[in-house]
């Protein structure tokens, strides 16, 4: 079979998201089900994340599918008050969660060492089975995603948020998600057949754009993260994501006739109150990118990308994360600059 030729890694390496997805979900389904086992006879008290970048954004992910699916509490981990400070932190009875496509984000590491020698259950979810964040921990788990040659990671964020999201329906002993799952890379498929053709042809208009909003809420709070990060790394703007909630409760002051706002607006629980915000960002003249299988948000836009049916899932943020995975590369080659490089930054970066 004749291989597709890509003029960037970062654009192979979105459309390889379906097949990562099928591996992942496929080479790693039984070990999730027995973390899952774990989990359920050990009842932690709540769940605690360590991570950066996007694997910090695939995070965020965590703390609403798990709080979603479970009911559990998950919190952030500061690392710096365990590398900086010196914390003995009360966190046994607890899961600490840590999250590196790399498996070499130091300060993440020793978060979970630490935590593991405090008696905290410890999990690490990476891309990379020899790494040193796979010997620091009891569980890992391996998102299959093979090499990201590009420095902005695609593949490796959707694969994480599958584990994550495969994990909380095992834990709470929810087959009907668990089955729901195995439709999205035929979903993300669509995207890529369907919906891209439509985003590379729109996204010239933006060649000038120095910043934007990203906005959604609940579940894909992670991905308008995600979102407004490709933007940063591959067209050197300065986005911001926010909360479509929190964004109502000052930010949206400074906006200006004609300012650029992307909405992520799934058919979900969270589209009654995307709407309300979106609404008042058409109110006060702000042009909108709308994400979105509702037509009651597309009709919002100035430019409307109509996304498969999401069917109201816990896995949308999957789906419209290739979306705008697919916008910050469209945007960065209209502005001239190789996505490849984003900005100068390196595949791996410690901080301590």
């Amino acid at each position: 079979m004749q291989q597709t030729s890509y003029p960037h890694h970062m654009l192979r390496e979105i459309h390889e998201q379906p097949e990562a997805i099928r591996q992942t979900l496929s080479r790693e389904g039984g070990r999730i089900a027995e973390v899952a086992e774990v989990l359920r006879e050990r009842r932690p008290r709540f769940v605690v994340l360590a991570a950066r970048g996007t694997s910090d954004n695939a995070g965020t992910y965590l703390r609403y599918i798990v709080g979603a699916v479970t009911g559990m509490v998950v919190a952030s981990a500061a690392p710096s008050l365990l590398t900086a400070y010196g914390s003995q932190m009360q966190i046994e009875d607890t899961v600490v969660i840590g999250i590196s496509q790399s498996g070499e984000a130091t300060d993440v590491i020793e978060v979970l060492e630490t935590s593991r020698e405090l008696g905290a259950t410890t999990m690490a979810l990476t891309n990379t089975a020899d790494s040193p964040i796979v010997e620091a921990v009891e569980f890992p788990l391996l998102t299959h995603a093979r090499r990201e040659k590009a420095v902005a990671a695609t593949k490796t964020y959707t694969t994480a948020l599958a584990v994550l999201y495969q994990l909380s329906a095992c834990w709470a002993e929810r087959e009907d998600l668990q089955e729901s799952l195995l439709r999205v890379p035929d979903v993300m498929d669509q995207v890529l057949t369907e919906v891209e053709p439509l985003i590379a042809s729109r996204a010239e208009r933006y060649t000038f754009m120095q910043t934007c909003t990203v906005l959604a809420r609940g579940l894909n709070y992670c991905t308008a993260k995600e979102v407004g990060l490709k933007l940063q790394e591959c067209c050197l703007i300065n986005p911001e994501p926010w909360s479509a909630a929190d964004y109502m409760h000052g930010p949206i002051a400074a906006l200006q006739p004609g300012d650029p706002v992307i909405l992520l607006a799934p058919q979900d629980a969270s589209l009654k109150s995307v709407l309300e915000v979106g609404q008042e960002v058409k109110r006060r003249q702000g042009e909108m990118v709308v994400f979105s299988d509702s037509d009651e948000a597309l009709e919002l836009a100035k430019v409307p990308i109509k996304l498969p049916d999401l069917q109201q899932s816990y896995w949308s943020p999957i789906v419209i994360a290739v979306a705008g995975q697919l916008f910050a590369y469209y945007v960065a080659v209209s502005k001239g600059l190789n996505p490849d490089e984003a900005g100068g930054l390196r595949k791996v970066t410690l901080t301590y």
